[in-house]
């Protein structure tokens, strides 16, 4: 993790005007649903994403004030670690997860937290919930074994504002597969998508 977002505990957020091209690209239900961002910060760029919905808003934020900002905002953060966390399972109707990008020791073996913090949170997801992956587009790859098995009708979208330029983020759309879905799919319909998603990152540009 750079010096920076050491200080910050691994703190990037996501520009604003990200969060408002992000939200135009979604469909939000008019009835009441649940959201959730395990890693919400101040909550600012959640509020955008799920602004002039009925959604009810949930977090997870490990910094003591960013978790009291966020409380200003959604109705109810939890001050935490999102891995010490447990949700039932298939919760949420929408996830946004802007997880710390760095290296974390799981089980006596590195692995990037983009892919440990999905692959804990997925799961939060409800049949045809919508995730909102935002992470750098090298990274993709590490999360391409959870993307290509347990979601669908995946878009990912190169973001464009400056400082995401400068970690050469993208945002990934994607759709929770029901059970039969998964059950359905084929090795070699997974090992496709898994290649897709690991070339990501050399096709930025």
């Amino acid at each position: 993790m750079r010096n920076q977002g050491k200080l910050r505990l691994g703190y990037f957020p996501l520009p604003l005007a990200e969060a408002r091209r992000i939200r135009a690209c979604l469909s939000h239900p008019a009835s009441p649903f649940t959201a959730v961002d395990p890693c919400i910060g101040d909550g600012a760029a959640f509020l955008v994403i799920t602004g002039e919905t009925c959604a009810h808003r949930y977090g997870v934020e490990l910094d003591a004030y960013r978790a009291e900002q966020a409380a200003a905002v959604v109705d109810e953060v939890i001050h935490g670690d999102c891995l010490e966390v447990r949700c039932p399972v298939e919760s949420f109707g929408l996830a946004f997860l802007n997880p710390p990008y760095d290296w974390t020791m799981r089980q006596g073996r590195s692995e990037r937290t983009e892919r440990v913090f999905l692959a804990h949170a997925y799961r939060w997801l409800k049949t045809e919930g919508v995730l909102v992956l935002v992470v750098p587009a090298a990274h993709v790859r590490e999360c391409g074994e959870v993307l290509a098995s347990q979601f669908k009708d995946t878009r990912i979208f190169r973001l464009t504002d400056p400082e995401s330029v400068r970690y050469r983020q993208v945002v990934v759309l994607a759709t929770r597969r029901s059970r039969r879905e998964r059950d359905q799919l084929r090795d070699d319909e997974i090992v496709a998508r898994r290649t897709q998603f690991a070339n990501i990152g050399g096709n930025y540009e």
